[in-house]
Parts: structure tokens; C-alpha cells; sequence
């Protein structure tokens, strides 16, 4: 199994967190660095991994787009049996 340990403190910009991704997941070049190119490569992948997802717990100018990644996570982990996602707070994380 692949585990990824996301740690989104460091990302200041949406670019910089599409980049981050990309780098950890190793998506291809042609991956298109938005919500949906990211939603078809979690959906896409066949091998069994893991994902900790580790984000700021403090308010930043990046939350409201970091809810919406976070939000992509949690679809794409419903839609792949392949893909286990684990958020940093509780609540998040499904039964």
C-alpha cells in the first residue's frame, strides 16, 4: 500500500497547493492542476493508497480553497475503493 502524508501548512497559493499535489502524487505532466484534474486523478488510480491530510487549523486567505480540496478528497475516496483518506480532524473522516 502507498501512503502519502499531505502536509498543507506549507502551500500559501491554490498554485502552490496544485503543484505540492502533483509533486507528492506524482501525477504526469499533463495533469491540469485544478479541482477536477485532481478529482479524476484520485478516481483514476488503481493502486491501494493512503492519504493523510494534514491542513492549517487556524484560518488562513487559503481555508476557503482548502475546504473545497478537501472536499475533492472526500468524493474521490467514496467514488475509489483504491483510495483511503485521512483527515486531520475527526470529524471529517468518514465511519
Amino acid at each position: 500500500m502507498r501512503k502519502i502524508l499531505l502536509n498543507l501548512h506549507v502551500p500559501k497559493t491554490e498554485e502552490q497547493v496544485q503543484r505540492y499535489l502533483a509533486l507528492e502524487f506524482d501525477f504526469p505532466d499533463y495533469y491540469g492542476e485544478n479541482l477536477d484534474a485532481l478529482y479524476d486523478m484520485l478516481t483514476g488510480m488503481t493502486e491501494d493508497t493512503c492519504v493523510g491530510f494534514f491542513e492549517p487549523e487556524e484560518e488562513t486567505e487559503l481555508s476557503r480553497y482548502l475546504s473545497r480540496v478537501k472536499r475533492v478528497f472526500q468524493d474521490a475516496e467514496e467514488e475509489n475503493p483504491h483510495l483511503c483518506v485521512i483527515f486531520s480532524d475527526l470529524e471529517d473522516n468518514s465511519p
